[in-house]
């Protein structure tokens, strides 16, 4: 079936009860001080970490000990089993409330939360100072990197991405001086048409085993001027190329923001929970996750449809870059195997040039013996031939498997859990191949969730005054004009979000109601260990 007798319609697929893409995206006051999201933030702190303190300790409770705030401190704190979490970077994080003495203030960073001391006048080490203002990228959870001040957010494999351009260039550079100039003199010398075209026609066996007329197309090619075509199509592919491959670094895959509180976000009513296609609870990022989302461990962020991590993008492949991604492979893939041909006929030139080197003897060499020499006059251009070839073979399967999945409406972590094996679960968003590909290309890309310009200040406009972190009510929720009491869950676990690396211990975290437990304990049944889709299956693929 191509088309569905009722085709959905063009953001259905986008449709998200729980996270609700925003008509525009927010600024970056609104970010922070999402009061619909996370309304217990208070106020903003920030840590500078120095070489004489380049670590703190988050604490379990307000005046534990150890709460100096230099590193030996810390370290005996973390080996004592006192803290929640070791800050180990600068960064700026949320504030919920103090104790009663108002020196300690409950800091969180996702779902992890801690207390610290706030830095007292007479310190002469660093601590938490109240910021005022901050920039967007201080206070970001995320293993990004921030270029030109922030105005460009680059994924947490940053330096591939510089290899990944530098690999590229290279060969444009080598491929441009060196393969194509060699193509105009072969051209000029009345040899280029013909061995261009006999590549052509030798590696496409459809033309070669459908037609009987080859060698009057070929006279009839052999006329067409070929170096200047081939100089072109090389800059608009390499063009297409470096751009889409800079576009899919750049943009924002389709990131779900983080809610930085110690309150557990609430179990989302009447929508599916657990499973490979259920609403899930992530602990790093404090939020349920929607279905085909997952939680990047190389970013640190829950990223919406979430295809992969490309290591030489640097970036996650969500539903807003996953279009520009396959241009990109498209494009390198026909520039590779356009390198690669335009290697064999220099080759190939070589090769028949070899007995008209004045050698008599060259008359009586074999086949391999005239080839090996052939190599040796073109050695460079031959291994850059050889590895463009190995590039094209491994670019081309790849853009072969993401075409496949667009086909049938799947990403590549669904695709590698086999989430739809068997006709187990059944593929909701699957229409047909052709509205597969229509929606994969032609629906507008979803609003994006995060701010258009993380190189702005935040100005914290304190009006009221920071209250105390009050106590637990009986049914959970925060008392008014101030958030829960934390206290401690079982079962922390050990784990990094690139800002705060997390001890063995328990986090402070507010305790869920029975109703809440009983959710939980439902949604855990619904995706527990073993089943396709659990937490401890789950694995970035590059």
């Amino acid at each position: 079936q191509l088309f569905p007798p009722e085709p959905p319609l063009a953001n259905a697929l986008d449709d998200d009860p729980v996270h609700p893409l925003p008509e525009k995206s927010p600024s970056v006051y609104d970010f922070y001080f999402n009061k619909a999201t996370n309304p217990t933030v208070q106020r903003y702190y920030r840590f500078q970490a120095t070489p004489i303190t380049p670590i703190v300790a988050l604490h379990k409770k307000p005046g534990s000990s150890g709460s100096s705030g230099n590193h030996h401190s810390a370290a005996v704190a973390a080996s004592s089993g006192g803290v929640t979490g070791l800050l180990r970077r600068s960064a700026v994080v949320p504030s919920h409330g103090t104790d009663a003495s108002g020196d300690w203030i409950l800091v969180s960073v996702g779902g992890r939360s801690g207390w610290a001391r706030k830095k007292q006048p007479s310190q002469h080490f660093s601590g938490f100072t109240l910021a005022e203002t901050f920039a967007a990228t201080e206070g970001w959870m995320g293993n990004h990197a921030f270029w030109c001040r922030g105005k460009c957010m680059l994924g947490s494999d940053a330096p591939s991405l510089v290899f990944t351009n530098l690999l590229i260039l290279v060969g444009y550079v080598w491929h441009f001086v060196v393969v194509l100039p060699k193509l105009r003199h072969m051209e000029e010398a009345g040899h280029l048409q013909l061995q261009f075209w006999k590549a052509i026609f030798t590696s496409s066996s459809t033309i070669t085993t459908t037609t009987t007329a080859t060698a009057t197309d070929l006279d009839a090619l052999i006329e067409t001027p070929i170096s200047t075509t081939l100089f072109w199509c090389s800059v608009a592919l390499g063009g297409l190329s470096i751009i889409t491959l800079w576009i899919s670094a750049l943009m924002d895959p389709g990131i779900i923001p983080p809610v930085s509180s110690p309150i557990k976000a609430p179990v989302p009513d009447d929508v599916p929970l657990g499973g490979p296609l259920g609403y899930r609870y992530c602990s790093t990022c404090n939020i349920f996750r929607p279905p085909r989302s997952k939680h990047c461990n190389s970013c640190n962020v829950c990223v919406s449809k979430f295809d992969h991590h490309c290591p030489w993008v640097g970036n996650c492949i969500g539903e807003r870059n996953h279009r520009f991604f396959f241009v990109f492979l498209l494009c390198i893939s026909a520039m590779t195997v356009l390198t690669t041909i335009c290697a064999l006929c220099v080759v190939v030139e070589a090769f028949q040039n070899v007995p008209e080197d004045g050698n008599d003897d060259d008359d009586d060499l074999s086949f391999v013996q005239r080839l090996w020499k052939a190599i040796l006059s073109e050695k460079f251009t031959f291994i850059f031939g050889s590895f463009t070839l190995l590039c094209a073979w491994s670019l081309i399967s790849l853009l072969c498997f993401h075409a496949m999945i667009i086909s049938v409406a799947q990403t590549t972590n669904e695709r590698v859990r086999g989430v739809y094996r068997f006709g187990q679960v059944e593929n909701d968003a699957d229409h047909g191949c052709c509205w597969n590909w229509y929606t994969a290309a032609c629906t507008p890309c979803p609003v994006s969730r995060l701010p258009r310009d993380m190189s702005q200040q935040v100005v914290c406009n304190y009006v009221e005054p920071e209250e105390v972190w009050k106590g637990d009510h009986e049914d959970g929720a925060a008392a008014a004009g101030a958030p829960s009491t934390p206290s401690t869950t079982a079962g922390g676990e050990s784990s990094s979000n690139g800002r705060i690396e997390w001890t063995e211990g328990t986090s402070t975290v507010q305790s869920p109601t029975k109703s809440s437990q009983d959710d939980k304990a439902e949604l855990e049944t619904g995706a527990g260990a073993g089943r396709p889709g659990s937490e401890a299956e789950e694995s970035n693929t590059s």
